[in-house]
């Protein structure tokens, strides 16, 4: 920008920061109402001026119509027309008139003197007739019968000026005027005094409000104790900012305060995740590694028994961090194709033995036109449904639970169904059971067991994943759940011969683990191992540093929180180092996978992760994936 163009526009905004200003406005509306008051009584003076001269000018026509009838009858009525024609010139000589005219009965003129000469014309009315002249001046138009003894002698038209009326009005004009100056030349000194006494500590507080609008609490505006009511003004803003400014800082230290506590809430979170989850995926693990070596059947229902409590542990534990994450917006859902009958159907059988305990029956119904498969997140879904499922049987016993998979709406909607024959519930809880902590009777809890928040956390996941969920229920006659939700069908491709297959078998792989839980060290290990693979183990990130770098591994599975150097650390460091080997396939091994999760993982160079408890059959699928995908890096 130009020194010009700056000038100009800090001249632009000078001039609008000066039109807005409120003496500005004041100034103008003081001038406005002084000037138009000066107008107004000088243009009402003006014309009530003209209008009394007007009269008293009317007044004497009458008067003067009178003297020339007593003047001009006698010499008219003896034909002395040479004393007429003197006593005219006389009369406009010596001012009484402007003009004078005298014509016959048949509109002759007998006589004139001054400007007019003509006999005809308009016809004069009564208040006269204004006639203009060449020179600008305006003369007044009488006319008056001359008769004597009741015979007609003619008519005498007589004109005054009306320059005198005129100069009057001017005279009143430039006082009027000379009176309007002195009044707003005593305005401005008003105003100068107004100023300084009212608008200059005006502008202060102004001043001081707008700093204190931008955030600049220690503004105190100063006003002389002569102006009492904006002293008073001064001393409320002042207040004010002092409250302000203390309000503010409260909620700052409880704005920091808050925000340590989220990250404290964060870090538990995480902590519990990952100290509750860890020796619980242990558990479950061992139980399905020893479940296979056990032929008493007095042991394997000890085992049943064992795992069986430990998922119902690991169920609650599920639900409160879920429940937890949702709360905080950090729970994600995701979208990929999968198959809503492929879920159904391997949903069933986490249930069956439980519904078999309690003489319940399953019964699937999937419609023929359910599309092969949809778009949407199958891990949240099916703990959807696996949690209605589970409702469904543990509220029922000796009776029935259905599952059904439709689409409606032209097949834009997908309805997911489940329906029991159990002990339903009153209409007044249907709504409330949707509701963190809150069953459908108190007895429900001590009778069924269950937190209260498996509901609540299916309706906030099916929100995210744009659906809804709601039930139709009586007491002692069963309750139908149906989950509704968008049906974003998938087009079947011919699937790529590249890329591994879940079951197609990996070969022996040499694979470090890293894990600061023995218990997960060894259920890894036995996982591997039992699929062929060879392990070295060690339980810190530093460790789990060193053996990359000195060894060839074929992949690394990272436990995600350890102690020293956790696994994201000790991946970077990894993929920072150069030559091969910084290149291993690392698959993460975490406790729970919360929204950003997954994209934080692969920041840090990982190839893909794993919840616990491990399933085998997921463990053997992301290290296909990981494998496959450093191969074509």
């Amino acid at each position: 920008m130009s020194p010009l163009q700056g000038w100009i526009a800090r001249a632009i905004v000078r001039g609008h920061h000066w039109r807005n200003s409120f003496r500005v406005r004041l100034l103008a509306l003081g001038l406005i109402a002084i000037t138009g008051t000066a107008v107004a009584l000088t243009y009402t003076q003006s014309i009530q001026m003209r209008e009394a001269l007007l009269v008293e000018l009317h007044a004497r026509a009458r008067t003067d119509g009178q003297l020339l009838n007593a003047m001009f009858a006698a010499p008219l009525t003896e034909r002395d027309y040479a004393s007429v024609a003197d006593a005219v010139r006389e009369s406009v000589r010596a001012g009484s008139f402007e003009a004078l005219l005298l014509c016959d009965n048949r509109g002759m003129v007998i006589t004139a003197a001054g400007p007019l000469s003509d006999c005809g014309g308009p016809v004069v009315p009564f208040k006269g007739l204004s006639l203009p002249q060449a020179d600008g001046t305006v003369l007044q138009l009488f006319e008056v019968l001359l008769s004597f003894e009741g015979q007609r002698l003619g008519r005498a038209r007589f004109a005054f000026s009306l320059a005198a009326i005129d100069h009057i009005r001017h005279e009143l004009m430039t006082r009027v005027i000379v009176i309007s100056s002195l009044a707003i030349a005593a305005f401005m000194a008003a105003f100068a005094v107004a100023q300084r006494q009212v608008i200059r500590p005006l502008g202060q507080l102004v001043q001081a409000a707008e700093a204190i609008g931008q955030g600049d609490y220690s503004v105190r505006p100063r006003i002389s104790r002569r102006n009492s009511e904006l002293t008073i003004l001064a001393s409320a803003l002042s207040r004010m900012a002092t409250d302000i400014e203390e309000r503010v800082t409260e909620l700052a230290l409880a704005r920091d305060a808050a925000t340590a506590s989220d990250r404290a809430k964060s870090l538990f979170l995480a902590n519990m995740s990952h100290e509750v989850r860890t020796p619980l995926a242990g558990v479950l693990g061992m139980l399905d590694l020893a479940r296979p070596g056990t032929t008493d059947p007095v042991v394997r229902e000890y085992l049943d028994t064992a795992e069986h409590a430990a998922r119902h542990l690991l169920t609650i534990v599920n639900d409160i961090l879920d429940f937890a994450q949702l709360e905080k917006g950090r729970l994600a859902v995701t979208s990929a194709p999968f198959s809503v009958r492929e879920l159904v159907e391997s949903t069933i059988p986490l249930v069956a033995a439980a519904a078999e305990e309690r003489g319940n029956s399953l019964e699937v119904r999937i419609a023929d036109d359910l599309p092969r498969q949809i778009l949407g997140d199958e891990g949240r879904l099916r703990q959807v449904l696996l949690n209605l499922l589970s409702n469904a049987v543990k509220f029922s016993s000796q009776g029935r639970v259905s599952v059904e998979a439709r689409t409606v709406d032209a097949g834009h909607r997908l309805l997911l169904t489940v329906a029991d024959t159990g002990i339903g519930m009153a209409p007044e809880m249907q709504q409330r059971i949707f509701e963190s902590f809150v069953q459908a009777d108190e007895s429900i809890g001590r009778r069924f067991g269950g937190t209260g928040l498996g509901l609540p956390i299916c309706r906030q996941l099916l929100t995210l994943m744009g659906g809804s969920i709601s039930v139709e229920s009586s007491p002692g006659r069963g309750s139908l759940f149906t989950v509704d939700l968008p049906c974003r069908a998938v087009v079947d491709t011919v699937p790529s011969a590249a890329g591994p297959a879940a079951d197609r078998p990996l070969g022996a792989r040499r694979i470090l683990v890293a894990d600061d839980a023995p218990t997960m060290r060894i259920l890894l290990q036995a996982l591997l191992t039992r699929d062929g693979h060879t392990c070295d183990l060690v339980d810190d990130g530093n460790e789990a540093l060193a053996a990359v770098q000195a060894n060839d591994y074929d992949a690394v599975l990272m436990d995600v929180q350890m102690p020293h150097l956790d696994g994201l650390a000790a991946t970077r460091l990894i993929r920072k180092a150069e030559g091969p080997r910084s290149r291993v396939p690392i698959v993460f091994v975490t406790a729970s996978a919360m929204a950003g999760d997954e994209e934080r993982f692969l920041a840090a160079g990982g190839d893909g992760y794993v919840s616990k408890p491990i399933a085998p059959d997921v463990l053997r699928t992301v290290l296909a994936k990981a494998l496959a995908r450093r191969r074509t890096a």
